[in-house]
């Protein structure tokens, strides 16, 4: 072989590598900041995409709005939607997961009266206390300071990691007050079952959220997020905090091993959503 086709060659085989990558290891940051003058929230969409069975063909990944929301107040919404696509060649079933992070600044609770109020202004430091936080979650430590500008450090008081968004579960403070508004016609659940011809929806089941067609090549599922919105009842104390949503998308070929794989319980909705789809 020439030195010209080794080269060509090994271009081809670098190329494949970097779509393959962008396919099933693509990670993406969706920053929400929270208003009320200093507030706030970071919603980082890390689109993680994972695939079982014929990785080397299953070619799909998430789709939407992963732009980055800055100053996003209390009683407002921004508009989210997140899809999956098919790229490449291979029928697919998809389900998707939500984690949410969080971590709050400390706030001033002293003031002049002596009520123990405070102005509700985040308390300021003038030198940092290392290592930096920064938009990285796994910077975000208790005690820790992130830096607003030169000189003006904001010191964390609370830190929540890796929580599993349950829909219509318990969340830990100040989560609930981020609500994730999902497709209202196209998404249902154990309390809203979907009709005997409805088609293209969402499921949610035990942590995920179930789409019920097989996903064919080139084609795109309905959305399931369409928006999310900081509520007005959003609690001063958290002003500032930086919050930070991550939807993972499983992927997975139309075999029955889909059942075992994805450990779906025979006795609930989703296994029967599936089992007359799969080969």
């Amino acid at each position: 072989m020439s030195l010209r086709k080794k080269l060509r060659h090994l271009l081809r085989i670098f190329f494949k590598s970097k779509l393959l990558f962008a396919f099933f290891s693509l990670s993406l940051s969706l920053l929400l900041v929270v208003g009320s003058t200093y507030a706030w929230i970071t919603d980082s969409d890390q689109r993680l995409n994972r695939s079982e069975k014929q990785t080397s063909k299953l070619q799909v990944r998430l789709d939407g709005d992963f732009n980055q929301v800055m100053y996003w107040a209390p009683g407002t919404t921004k508009q989210k939607p997140i899809r999956v696509a098919n790229y490449g060649k291979v029928p697919a079933m998809v389900r998707i997961s939500f984690e949410e992070f969080f971590v709050g600044f400390e706030t001033d609770v002293q003031d002049n009266h002596g009520d123990g109020n405070g102005n509700g202004d985040l308390v300021v430091y003038a030198s940092p206390e290392l290592p930096a936080i920064t938009r990285d979650t796994s910077t975000w430590v208790v005690g820790k300071t992130y830096e607003a500008n030169a000189n003006k450090y904001y010191k964390a008081n609370k830190v929540l990691l890796n929580e599993a968004y349950a829909y219509k579960g318990t969340r830990a403070e100040p989560l609930p007050a981020v609500q994730l508004n999902f497709i209202s016609n196209k998404f249902f659940d154990s309390t809203n079952q979907p009709g005997n011809t409805e088609k293209d929806y969402w499921y949610y089941e035990d942590g995920f959220f179930y789409y019920s067609e097989i996903l064919e090549p080139n084609d795109t599922t309905t959305d399931l997020l369409a928006s999310v919105t900081l509520s007005s009842d959003y609690a001063n104390q958290y002003k500032g905090g930086l919050y930070h949503l991550v939807p993972t998308m499983d992927a997975h070929d139309i075999g029955k091993s889909l059942l075992t794989n994805w450990t779906l319980d025979p006795s609930k909705f989703v296994h029967d959503m599936y089992k007359d789809k799969l080969h």
